[in-house]
């Protein structure tokens, strides 16, 4: 049986759960696919925390050297968040011959373009099935199950934190911030949660995908960027009314015109699949023209579950089937630059919640106004008036972006509304 000794940097959930799985299922991977993966030297700044909690055979240390000098080891599993230090250990496993397995999404999306070409023309790989929706094999599905299609649209829900905080405000009636402590209480957000709830984590994560469906470079900064901050139990309701949930959605949907990419809270329709996905779970919707829609659910984080992804791409570069892969297929190197289309320029439906004073002929003033932009209503609903204001609920149907935006501003500043619209994109 081929030996496959791996160099680990970093100790976090997820370099504990791959040696979980590895004590639990590593003869179950060697009866699979003859291979003996083991953990051989681990590089952490907290040698002696790895030693207390157990780290089997490896070798402990704080110097990269103990992997980046090992023949031995050709596979490093950068388990490192941030990118700058990540960035500086991946280019140094890249120039040693070694191939890297990473989990650290914002270091493929911000330095992606740079790592990626250094390993093609050093012959190694970096694989990072890991990096996008956890133990969701997500990459795998779209560089090999749907190679033979070309990728017309991706909506997913990326972002396990953000997911549960919404289903939680919508299951049990509370409030964003209390949502967000009862996420913290039970593990599903960090103390400090803003890289998930601003929506940067699954921008990160959306630029991958992009890349790999749209065979494209995706710089980070084309991708629009909204979170789920100001979302409050009333938008839940008001969406509820309309026959949708919201959802924080990351779209990359090719046009004739160019490439849509944004990631921002969406009424998705409940009778859409997406809908169903709760909690902390991941959901990825892909159309492609010759399979059609494909849907994806799964743990999208966690330390098992990504440590399932992070082993499976270990067998595939052990295997050598990545490298070939990589080769094959030119997003690892660099892609092309499609035209990337703004705010302005999307075309979908949209939602509109106007606070309005409780008088006749607000109704009728925010129609005249939503036609004169050439905004198509598809539903409306009026809410009950309280205290001399009342709330008026509209969808449309699909329509330029900057039409729907001009038509909100031009209603807010006319003085038919009495506090800023509130204004979502509609799946």
């Amino acid at each position: 049986m081929e030996s496959c000794p791996l160099g680990l940097f970093g100790w976090g959930t997820v370099g504990g759960g791959v040696i979980d799985v590895l004590a639990r299922d590593g003869a179950l991977i060697a009866s699979r696919c003859g291979l003996a993966v083991h953990i051989k030297a681990i590089v952490t700044r907290t040698p002696s925390r790895v030693r207390s909690q157990g780290a089997g055979t490896a070798v402990v240390g704080t110097d990269p050297r103990l992997i980046l000098e090992d023949p031995a080891i050709r596979i490093v599993l950068l388990m490192v968040g941030g990118t700058i230090e990540a960035r500086d250990l991946c280019l140094a496993a890249i120039a040693s011959g070694k191939h890297v397995v990473t989990a650290n999404k914002a270091l493929l999306a911000v330095h992606g373009d740079e790592l990626f070409a250094k390993a093609f023309a050093r012959g190694v790989g970096i694989a990072f099935e890991a990096a996008v929706a956890g133990g969701i094999p997500v990459i795998a599905a779209l560089r090999d199950g749907l190679v033979a299609n070309r990728i017309e649209a991706i909506y997913a829900i990326l972002n396990g934190t953000c997911n549960f905080i919404l289903s939680t405000m919508e299951h049990e009636g509370l409030g964003y911030q209390e949502a967000l402590a009862q996420a913290q209480r039970l593990g599903y957000a960090e103390a400090d949660p803003t890289m998930d709830t601003d929506g940067s984590d699954t921008a990160h994560k959306l630029a991958l995908l992009a890349r790999i469906a749209f065979n494209a470079r995706i710089p980070l900064n084309r991708v629009r960027i909204e979170g789920i901050q100001r979302i409050g139990f009333l938008d839940i309701r008001s969406a509820h009314t309309m026959g949708a949930r919201i959802k924080l959605l990351a779209v990359a949907r090719q046009r004739a015109d160019g490439l849509e990419l944004r990631v921002a809270p969406t009424l998705v329709p409940l009778d859409h699949p997406l809908a169903d996905v709760h909690k902390n779970y991941n959901g990825i919707y892909m159309v492609g023209d010759a399979a059609g829609p494909t849907l994806l659910v799964g743990q999208g984080a966690g330390p098992l579950p990504t440590a399932s992804a992070v082993l499976a791409d270990v067998v595939d570069v052990a295997s050598g089937r990545y490298q070939q892969t990589a080769r094959r297929f030119t997003f690892f190197q660099g892609g092309s630059e499609p035209t990337y289309l703004g705010e302005s320029e999307e075309h979908t439906g949209s939602y509109a919640r106007f606070v309005v004073p409780d008088r006749a002929g607000i109704l009728a003033g925010i129609t005249q106004v939503l036609s004169e932009h050439g905004v198509s209503v598809l539903s409306i609903h009026q809410g009950e008036p309280a205290a001399g204001r009342a709330m008026i609920e509209i969808v449309t149907h699909p329509l330029r972006g900057g039409a729907f935006l001009s038509a909100i501003e031009h209603i807010d500043r006319t003085g038919l509304t009495m506090e800023p619209t509130v204004c979502l994109r509609r799946l």
